[in-house]
């Protein structure tokens, strides 16, 4: 779902964040359900069929609340009204959204699909009905002096987003727009199926001596070809990345790599066709290129502060990632590949070697510091220190939950205040969605002047058992996941926002991964690591060995990998940013360009990695926003914990400061009131941070 005025509907990105939607509903809206605590916590859902009646019900309310609205007298209360509509929506909505990604029984998980469409159906005509548009126009005229300043920051987004859906467009080019929007949504649905389809899923084929000296697990992913003598293994992501690390022959490494890189062939045209829709359909709105239409509501506001940015980040990178490559040529060397030269499909190869052997320690033996039971107890502790929480874990009522495995945590304040739920669904299982996610279930909002509607989330991980223990243990880089979605956590269940539209994480794309972002750093700070590692069977804390080992880990090669997430967000701004239709031919060629010159690794002849980033379709022109959030969260930390991360002051600044807004300020003042009135340079009437 896009963000339209009834939601920011959440996409479930492994980045983490999941957005929300808008409105609220006091005495009315609460009594619309049985009062029995349901599935998800959602009152009245109990079985399959409770979705659809659910979904009814929501849609008759909802509809009788927007015919008031419409027919009373614009002023301030319009707003609430629509927040309450919102908020109406989402309560059903976002439960149909993880239970259908989640719940294993197929029953529920295809009740939930249905009901997800109807309502989608549903946003779809109320973001067109120009009754509402008219109303909170009208009410924005009338009221608007005294209004509070986050009512009417949600008035505006509010009328921005109704806008943006192109509901104040008429005539023809209203017509072109429609046919622009439906053709950007069609031409991303197939640049993403393309990915998947099995005559364009990428395979390598190997003689026996490449394939015998893969490791066992990656063996059992090839096939013998009777008919070539040679093994053949599909490819995805995860197979090409670790044959890329471990494969010791640098032909099948080449192999990998040129295969994990190429196509689909399709793609050409589509992503063509797509950047061509999306410029007509911000052309339509009144924007000079879509990047121009993507940014103006966010912090960056235009495409010229994202691009200053992204140079100077560039030339920041440059110097030390020659030293870095410098390390990986040593390696080369010792592996008789001396000759100067770094192949790009080398490149993961004798990082890892030079990575195992200059940070000297035993992944496998770290993970035995990290039982998952343990670290949620010392991210409980983390949180009590740095935040003022206390963390209790709750069983779950009848009917609460959807998997015998799943955790109910319940976020207070130190006064016993209840601020929200977190729950836990962090083991895998068939059919469950695969990566790592923060999916909202309920948005904070205020419904009186002495009750507070409190949020809930569900924290979507898959860490297996280990093979030797049973248990599940694990990697650093899981610590480092789990801690990024409670960082979404937190900027949920912490929110104060009076209305629901604007609440936790459902703030600008360009800053609402900071808080998960400034969490990963304490799974890399030595106090904090030492409330989160303790071992499993002794409950001794990692070693301060094993700590500096994981540290230098981090930086040895940090400037050459954000050279790769800068030429991804460098291609997907320059791509959204053209002004003429691009060829196929131009954008391949462009894409080149820009890695050729922000990377120290070229262009491998035979590749165009531009044709399966997924991330074309749902960033368009915003993937830069992981960098903002790097940089910001990076400032944040050296301000506030650098050298004394778990001191009390330092997490109540940043809840005060950031968490507790959400979304409802305008985020330049924010940023500036977090960091300092010089934490942003104005370039081009946006605004970007310092590096």
């Amino acid at each position: 779902r896009g963000r339209t005025w009834v939601g920011w509907a959440s996409d479930a990105r492994a980045s983490g964040g999941s957005a929300k939607t808008p409105m609220g509903a006091p005495r009315v809206m609460r009594s619309w359900f049985s009062t029995r605590v349901g599935l998800y916590g959602l009152s009245g859902l109990h079985v399959p069929g409770d979705f659809e009646r659910l979904a009814r019900e929501t849609i008759g309310k909802c509809t009788t609340l927007a015919g008031a609205l419409k027919a009373a007298p614009a002023r301030a209360a319009t707003v609430k009204a629509l927040d309450e509509i919102s908020d109406a929506v989402c309560t059903v909505v976002d439960v149909a959204e993880v239970c259908r990604h989640t719940h294993p029984n197929r029953e529920f998980v295809r009740a939930a699909e249905r009901a997800y469409v109807q309502l989608q159906d549903y946003v779809a005509a109320l973001n067109a009905d120009a009754g509402l548009y008219e109303a909170l126009r009208a009410a924005r005229r009338a009221d608007e002096a005294d209004m509070s300043s986050e009512c009417r920051r949600v008035a505006l987004t509010l009328q921005e987003d109704f806008e943006r859906g192109g509901i104040h467009l008429e005539g023809r080019t209203r017509t072109k727009f429609d046919d622009a929007l439906s053709k950007s949504l069609e031409f991303g649905m197939e640049f993403q199926r393309n990915l998947v389809r099995p005559e364009h899923v990428n395979a390598v084929e190997l003689d026996d001596d490449a394939h015998r000296l893969l490791p066992r697990k990656l063996q059992q992913r090839f096939q013998r070809s009777e008919s070539t003598s040679s093994w053949r293994g599909v490819l995805d992501a995860s197979s090409a990345s670790t044959m890329l690390r471990s494969a010791q022959n640098s032909d099948v490494r080449r192999k990998v790599f040129v295969a994990s890189n190429a196509g689909p062939e399709p793609n050409k045209n589509v992503l063509a066709n797509l950047l061509s829709a999306r410029t007509d359909v911000a052309r339509s709105l009144g924007f000079q290129t879509y990047a121009n239409f993507a940014m103006s509501p966010l912090l960056a506001r235009t495409p010229e502060a994202v691009r200053a940015f992204l140079l100077d980040f560039s030339d920041s990178l440059r110097e030390r990632a020659k030293d870095e490559r410098a390390l990986i040529q040593k390696y080369a060397a010792n592996n008789h590949q001396g000759d100067g030269v770094i192949s790009t499909w080398d490149k993961a190869y004798f990082m890892s070697q030079a990575r195992g052997n200059e940070c000297e320690f035993d992944s496998r033996a770290i993970s035995e510091y990290f039982p998952l039971e343990g670290v949620i107890v010392g991210i409980g502790k983390l949180l009590e220190r740095v935040l003022g929480l206390e963390i209790q874990m709750q069983d779950l009522a009848s009917g609460e939950g959807w998997t015998e495995v799943l955790k109910k945590l319940v976020v207070k304040t130190r006064d016993g205040e209840m601020r929200g739920t977190i729950y836990l669904d962090l083991l895998p299982r068939p059919g469950k969605f695969n990566h790592a996610a923060h999916f909202v279930i309920r948005c904070s909002r205020k419904l009186s002047s002495t009750e507070r509607q409190h949020p809930s989330v569900a924290l979507v991980c898959n860490f297996a058992a280990n093979t030797g223990t049973g248990r599940a243990l694990l990697t650093h880089a899981e610590v480092e996941t789990l801690l990024h979605e409670f960082g979404h956590a937190m900027h949920s269940v912490l929110s104060d926002t009076e209305y629901q539209h604007l609440s936790g994480t459902r703030a600008p794309m360009d800053i609402v991964e900071v808080p998960s972002h400034l969490f990963e750093h304490f799974a890399w700070d030595p106090d904090a690591l030492k409330l989160l590692g303790k071992h499993y069977l002794t409950s001794e804390p990692l070693p301060n060995g094993m700590i500096n080992a994981l540290r230098k880990s981090k930086s040895i090669f940090d400037a050459i990998e954000s050279q790769q997430q800068l030429v991804f967000a460098m291609t997907d701004l320059e791509l959204h940013n053209q002004t003429s239709t691009l060829s196929p031919a131009s954008i391949g060629d462009l894409a080149a360009s820009i890695q050729n010159e922000h990377s120290l690794f070229p262009v491998v002849p035979g590749t165009n990695w531009e044709l399966r980033f997924g991330h074309f379709v749902g960033y368009g022109s915003t993937y830069y926003s992981y960098l903002y959030a790097d940089v910001l969260a990076e400032d944040i930390w050296k301000r506030f914990f650098a050298g004394d991360s778990l001191a009390p002051g330092a997490g109540e600044s940043l809840r005060d400061k950031l968490l507790r807004h959400g979304g409802s300020r305008d985020p330049e003042l924010l940023i500036r009131e977090v960091l300092g009135s010089d934490a942003l340079y104005e370039v081009g009437g946006g605004f970007r941070p310092r590096v």
